[in-house]
């Protein structure tokens, strides 16, 4: 797992690198439309999660305006990398799993830990909990699985929970899928990172619907 003083690197070479591009053309790539406050400043309002941050690009000098409450630095890294990668690939409707992503398999074993199981362990015994989730967030739908809830974590970047009701002889299973152009809009780990950042993001809600004592656990 990387740590606080890895994040705070990536941080800076993101934003390093974020300085030597041109904003307008990976906020065009990204699907974000920048809003020009004069002729050094403009600011980048990111839909993410449910919340928009802002970033701030006052000349060569670029940051996430604290006003609005800046994001974590793991989600700051995500959102800058997002920015970085993103090449306007078009977003349909083809849907692939981790295992699919560019060096899916080598990470596979710690998307599991961090994303699935979570998100299995949750719902995967009260799939109707997602009902109560798409009113806040996402969008039910009857596929992949039995069950799915569809989530914008980002303005071209859809993903999808999935769960399968398990029988007397199959336990409860979840997955989680992809649009096939996510690998043009993140790396392979910032993917793992965005994954299980959704599935936790529905987990806080889905406890939030019920009192103490039915909250389910992750």
């Amino acid at each position: 797992m990387p740590t606080q003083d890895d994040y705070e690197t990536a941080r800076a070479l993101a934003l390093d690198t974020l300085s030597k591009l041109d904003i307008e053309r990976c906020c065009t790539n990204a699907g974000l439309s920048p809003e020009l406050v004069s002729p050094e400043i403009k600011r980048v309002p990111i839909p993410y999660l449910g919340n928009t941050y802002t970033l701030t690009v006052h000349n060569e000098r670029i940051f996430f305006d604290d006003t609005s409450g800046p994001p974590k630095i793991p989600d700051q890294v995500l959102l800058l990398h997002y920015l970085i990668t993103a090449r306007g690939v078009p977003v349909g409707d083809e849907w692939i799993t981790f295992r699919e992503v560019p060096s899916g398999p080598f990470y596979y074993a710690a998307f599991v830990k961090r994303a699935i199981l979570p998100l299995g362990k949750c719902f995967g015994a009260r799939p109707s909990l997602f009902d109560e989730v798409g009113q806040v967030i996402g969008q039910v739908s009857p596929s992949p699985g039995d069950k799915a809830l569809k989530i914008l974590a980002l303005p071209r970047v859809p993903v999808v929970l999935s769960l399968w009701s398990g029988d007397e002889e199959f336990p409860p299973e979840a997955n989680l899928y992809f649009d096939q152009s996510i690998a043009s809009y993140l790396p392979t780990e910032d993917i793992a990172y965005l994954a299980s950042a959704v599935v936790y993001k529905v987990i806080g809600i889905a406890r939030g619907a019920f009192p103490n004592s039915q909250r389910p656990q992750p």
